[in-house]
């Protein structure tokens, strides 16, 4: 009896050898599964490169301090930014939940920032050491400069509270052109004291950061830590009340992208006093450039429901951090050859000087103004009177 063709067919393409493409696909699987975890994916190690990089960037940061066995070209108030920065995260944590990265990354952050902070005490220069700063002047000098640009000396208002109608009335006086300039300069003045208290160089008001004991520095994150965590845990946890809850947390999250954006000012001051980059490591810029780019992606892409100023911190510091790159560069590769050259005078201005000049810079009189002009007032050289004092 003959086979039937079907049976045929089937014998045959039991006996055909299988070709090489079947023998890798059959075996490759098993490579994978031996070799290749089921947990080891790509998302478990986006998430803890984005946990762990604090511990490369600012780790190295310690070993570069500890083998030259000084602090000088590094700022500490890096330390205290990232670490109430991320005492603020966690605490904002307990509020809203957020991705579990995220939180293991503050933790990590608070941990090495611990180190750092140990090890640039310990190799502190001298030039940082609160006695051998620099003073900066107290608004009460600025105001005053400001005051005698626009009215005679005589009239220089002593404040108190049984006189307010004696501003009004001098500011009355001045035209509409005048009177915005006056204000502009007082917003600068400002500005000004704001920008200083970012200056590792100079004294801050209590010495804030800048303290000689250093068990000064403990005390204030150890206190500041309890304070942050207890306050949001009562108020979320312990008394529920879920209103008060959400405007602290949006409080506490808009503060902590605040203080974080700020990072890069004392490093530009330090950067521009010592005209170097010793002590400062590019893996360190790198890191905040990969962090600026990465924060902007998650707001863009992944967060619902962000505030406008988010974004605006955000950028603003990238913004800080390019002008860094910028810093990097010039005094790595242009300032030390422009400075061997003959005639070469460095006419770079510091961001608080130049808005220190735009606030002394002389006022144009008008003509209705003209009964001021023998008054001889030139705000650079107002020290020469006796400082009035604004009580």
């Amino acid at each position: 009896m003959d086979v039937p063709v079907q049976d045929t067919v089937v014998e045959a393409i039991k006996t055909e050898e299988p070709t090489m493409s079947d023998t890798l696909s059959s075996y490759l699987p098993r490579v994978d599964q031996f070799y290749i975890p089921e947990w080891l994916t790509m998302q478990f190690i986006a998430n803890n490169l984005i946990s762990f990089t604090p511990l490369f960037s600012y780790g190295s940061t310690v070993i570069s301090i500890e083998r030259s066995q000084t602090a000088l070209g590094f700022s500490i108030d890096i330390c205290a930014t990232m670490m109430i920065a991320s005492i603020l995260r966690i605490s904002y944590y307990l509020i809203t939940p957020y991705e579990i990265t995220l939180l293991r990354q503050s933790i990590v952050m608070i941990l090495i920032q611990l180190v750092l902070l140990h090890t640039s005490l310990k190799y502190r220069p001298e030039e940082y050491k609160y006695h051998n700063l620099k003073d900066v002047e107290s608004m009460n000098v600025l105001l005053h400069e400001i005051w005698l640009e626009f009215f005679d000396s005589n009239d220089m208002l002593q404040y108190s509270n049984n006189k307010p109608q004696q501003l009004i009335n001098n500011l009355k006086t001045l035209s509409f052109k005048k009177l915005s300039l006056f204000s502009y300069k007082v917003i600068l003045a400002c500005v000004y004291k704001f920008l200083k208290f970012f200056d590792p160089g100079y004294k801050r008001v209590f010495a804030f950061w800048q303290w000689a004991d250093k068990k000064t520095y403990w005390k204030f994150l150890a206190s500041f830590a309890t304070f942050q965590i207890l306050l949001t845990v009562l108020i979320s946890k312990v008394l529920n009340w879920e209103e008060l809850a959400q405007l602290l947390g949006s409080i506490i999250g808009s503060l902590g992208l605040l203080v974080e954006s700020l990072l890069p000012l004392p490093q530009i001051a330090i950067l521009y006093t010592l005209k170097s980059i010793q002590g400062f490591k590019l893996i360190l810029l790198v890191s905040w450039l990969c962090g600026d780019t990465l924060k902007i992606t998650y707001l863009v892409f992944g967060a619902k429901n962000i505030s406008i100023l988010f974004f605006l911190f955000a950028f603003f510091q990238m913004s800080l951090d390019f002008y860094i790159a910028g810093q990097y560069i010039y005094y790595k590769f242009y300032y030390p050859k422009l400075r061997n050259e003959v005639g070469f005078h460095d006419q770079e201005i510091e961001m608080t000087d130049f808005v220190k000049d735009q606030i002394l810079e002389p006022v144009n009189t008008d003509n209705d103004d003209s009964s001021r002009d023998d008054l001889d007032i030139q705000p650079g050289h107002s020290h020469a009177r006796q400082p009035q004092t604004f009580q």
